[in-house]
């Protein structure tokens, strides 16, 4: 009878406590009512709950979800927007198509249509709203389509109103990109302006325009960067404009016929002038940024003088040739270019004395357009030669004198370009229209190579802002390039000389020129031997070791089969000369070591136990 009381007393007590917090949540919604009649705002109160009951109306549940973003954030109503933008554009179409108004006032309210829009989200920009991204996008799109639509297929749009048209609008698009800090504004206006533009009479298109157009696009681009927005609209732009001047040098260089209609067909009177505007543009503006900028040199800027330079000059060297012949005027150009690049890579040099950052970029297209210029004054390739190997020596030199590992790198890679030069115009034949020229050719480039291995070695390269040297060639191997490439220069001003030598004293030219070529390399190898004995040097060693063994395949491959007489006899002689030097060499290389291991450490030798 106890046990039951006690259950009652305690179900009893339960049912008080939860009438008691049943009373006072009717309490507080009556009080929560009363406020909402009366207009007053709610306050959400913390009510004390048994830890037994959970009211329904305090379960968490999560408020950030996909669709609350969606709905509450910018991607819905966006969506929308562009959904009766659309709307409004299909209705103008759909009457425009049905004659119920004319084609050309279905344009005119098309443009007029997206001229609203671009302005409309001009507006919106200014008031902060959310869905003003929408409009300017949507409104130029629209409008690139019209433009397209009503010059292609209706042609009641001129070419030059539609590149008038795409430019405006363009403007007005980069311009609110601009102000309101819109890379994606940026990118429509400059990128589609520029595609659009190509697609109006696409293989003939009006050039000049065109080169306008892209020409803001470039100039969008620059400011954009400037303002550090969107900085790959620069790569993307700069592709733009490599394409167009590669695709229009390409219409003038290979026509059926170089006659004036031709001419006027594809503008040619435009091509040299805009093309000097475009190459200004990129230098003024790519030193601006060099002068101005606090930040390292990107790889853009490091690219744009050599690219837009060189490039500028070889567009023009192959549109001049079949046109106007002569390419004297351009070769002068050219080397006024080449003058203008190096003096700025030197004002950058004293402007920052370590590293000279920004001269290595302008010093190597000054001295590539250099080249170029001497080549195109001659109207021969192989007057670079003389040029590109004079310059490597010279900035061997001011890389010293500046503290520049890159000009240093640049000059190893000048005169390797020398020499392959040298090798594809053919003035290395032994046969050549003008043994003289040719002779004086390869030995400027052999001396030169010589002279600039032998101070490298005596001037270490700059370590200081390289990567190159401090990083990948350390020790500075790569300098053999020099070597190489002066032994290269000196077999074949040896050649040449043999050759005018056997056609004029001999009648059994083809023996002895084959196995005198032989001796020659032979030789060259007994003397890199005896030179990195007394130097005690083991990158001549190495390369005498190469050589020597060259020598040696050709005479006992090549030779051995191939000729016979005094000749043969004079080849393989020198091979084993070439070996008999490499053994005794060897062997005093040999003991010298074994002296130097035995040696103490002050350089005494060591007492042997007895």
């Amino acid at each position: 009878m106890a046990e039951t009381r006690g259950t009652f007393e305690e179900q009893l007590q339960s049912l008080t406590r939860q009438v008691s917090f049943l009373q006072a949540t009717v309490d507080e919604l009556s009080a929560r009512l009363s406020g909402l009649e009366k207009g007053k705002a709610l306050k959400e109160k913390n009510l004390e709950v048994s830890e037994t009951i959970v009211p329904a109306h305090q379960v968490n549940i999560s408020r950030e979800g996909v669709l609350k973003k969606a709905g509450t954030g910018a991607l819905l109503p966006r969506v929308a927007t562009v959904c009766f933008a659309l709307v409004f554009a299909l209705i103008l179409r759909t009457i425009t198509d049905n004659n119920i108004i004319n084609t050309q006032l279905g344009s005119l309210l098309g443009m007029g249509y997206a001229a609203t829009l671009i302005i409309g989200g001009w507006l919106l920009y200014s008031r902060k709203s959310r869905l003003a991204p929408v409009f300017p996008a949507c409104g130029l799109l629209l409008l690139f389509s019209v433009v397209l639509e009503t010059h292609a297929r209706f042609q009641s749009l001129s070419s030059v109103m539609a590149y008038i048209i795409l430019f405006a609008a363009g403007a007005v698009v980069v311009s609110i990109g601009l102000r309101y800090r819109a890379s994606f504004q940026l990118c429509i206006a400059t990128l589609g302006s520029g595609v659009v533009g190509w697609s109006i009479n696409f293989k003939y298109p009006l050039f000049p325009m065109l080169a306008v157009l892209l020409f803001g696009g470039c100039v969008a681009a620059y400011i954009a960067n400037n303002k550090k927005l969107c900085p790959s609209l620069r790569w993307t732009t700069f592709g733009l404009v490599f394409v167009f001047w590669l695709f229009w040098a390409f219409k003038l260089n290979v026509p059926a016929a170089c006659d004036e209609p031709t001419a006027a067909l594809l503008y040619l009177n435009w091509f040299l002038p805009l093309l000097f505007v475009f190459w200004v543009f990129y230098t003024v503006t790519n030193l601006h940024r060099m002068a101005t900028g606090d930040e390292d040199l990107g790889f853009f800027e490091s690219l744009l003088p050599t690219v837009s330079g060189v490039g500028a000059f070889l567009a023009a060297w192959s549109v001049i040739i079949p046109w106007y012949r002569s390419t004297l005027w351009l070769g002068i150009v050219g080397v006024l270019a080449a003058l203008l690049h190096i003096v700025a890579g030197s004002w950058l040099a004293s402007r920052n004395k370590e590293g000279a950052i920004g001269s290595t970029t302008y010093t190597f297209a000054g001295v590539i357009l250099l080249s170029l210029g001497i080549a195109a004054i001659f109207s021969n390739l192989l007057w670079a030669v003389p040029v590109l190997s004079v310059s490597a020596y010279l900035l061997a030199r001011i890389a010293n004198r500046w503290q520049s590992g890159g000009i240093r790198c640049t000059s190893y890679l000048f005169q390797l370009a020398a020499g392959l030069v040298a090798l594809s115009s053919g003035i290395v034949a032994a046969d050549i229209a003008s043994p003289l020229v040719g002779g004086l050719v390869i030995g400027i480039l052999m001396t030169m190579s010589f002279l600039q291995y032998s101070w490298c070695r005596s001037h270490n390269p700059p370590v200081m802002h390289s990567a190159f040297f401090s990083w990948l060639d350390k020790k500075d191997f790569s300098a053999v390039i020099l070597l190489l490439t002066g032994l290269i220069s000196g077999f074949f001003l040896l050649r040449l000389g043999l050759f005018q030598i056997l056609t004029r004293t001999t009648t059994d030219f083809e023996y002895m020129f084959r196995g005198s070529q032989t001796v020659f390399i032979n030789l060259g190898a007994i003397f890199l031997l005896l030179a990195a004995s007394s130097r005690k040097n083991n990158e001549l060693l190495t390369v005498a070791i190469v050589v020597g063994l060259l020598g040696m395949l050709k005479s006992f491959v090549f030779d051995l089969f191939g000729i016979k007489g005094m000749p043969l006899v004079f080849s393989v002689f020198s091979s084993g000369v070439v070996a008999a030097v490499g053994s005794v060499v060897s062997t005093r290389w040999q003991g010298k070591k074994e002296k130097l291991q035995g040696s103490g450490p002050a350089g005494q030798p060591e007492k042997s136990d007895t």
